[in-house]
């Protein structure tokens, strides 16, 4: 029989006391964000374009899920504009930045408050099978099917199959670490 105070593994092979539980600090949103500004993320701008419009965010959210079929993981704020956008257009294109667009990553965070349709006035932005809009001049485009969302906490975590892929250069990532833009160096 379980003692009141000891919890078992669904396999029954691993028991943790209540006083063991009751010592584990509760992390807050403000601890976790810290402690997540430590990890490196790529930077990548998210796009799509429909019947419902055209919109595209800066990320720094996005993961490979699997390779058959060839599907990633990408992250949007619900409060953001585009995310309604991306959903109901039910595809979106990643655009993964190089260290020379910084001022893109920006432009699409937000800063300097550009109305959304200018942000994709440049010369640099084409469509591939969805017909979402990426960076010609990006490191790789990943154009994407929308297969599941889930909603978690503030977030939509989408789940998109890969359709087709664009490589445009071989350039040094846009990488952002405690909380600013970095880039890496290879170790020997």
């Amino acid at each position: 029989m379980q003692a009141s105070n000891e919890l078992r593994s669904p396999a029954g092979d691993v028991r943790v006391q209540d006083s063991i539980q009751a010592t584990i600090k509760v992390t807050t949103a403000a601890t976790f964000r810290e402690a997540m500004s430590r990890v490196a993320c790529s930077v990548s701008i998210v796009c799509t374009d429909g019947p419902h419009g055209v919109a595209g965010f800066t990320c720094s959210a996005v993961c490979s899920v699997t390779d058959e079929p060839p599907t990633i993981m990408v992250c949007v704020n619900r409060r953001s504009a585009a995310n309604a956008i991306i959903k109901a257009n039910g595809v979106l294109c990643v655009s993964s930045l190089g260290t020379d667009q910084v001022d893109l990553s920006e432009l699409f965070a937000g800063v300097g408050r550009v109305p959304m349709i200018e942000r994709f006035s440049g010369p640099n932005w084409g469509v591939l099978a969805t017909g979402a809009p990426y960076c010609t001049a990006s490191r790789v485009a990943l154009d994407c099917r929308i297969a599941d969302v889930r909603e978690v906490g503030t977030h939509s975590v989408i789940f998109a199959e890969v359709l087709s892929t664009e490589h445009a250069s071989d350039g040094e990532p846009l990488i952002y670490h405690s909380r600013d833009y970095a880039t890496l160096r290879h170790m020997a």
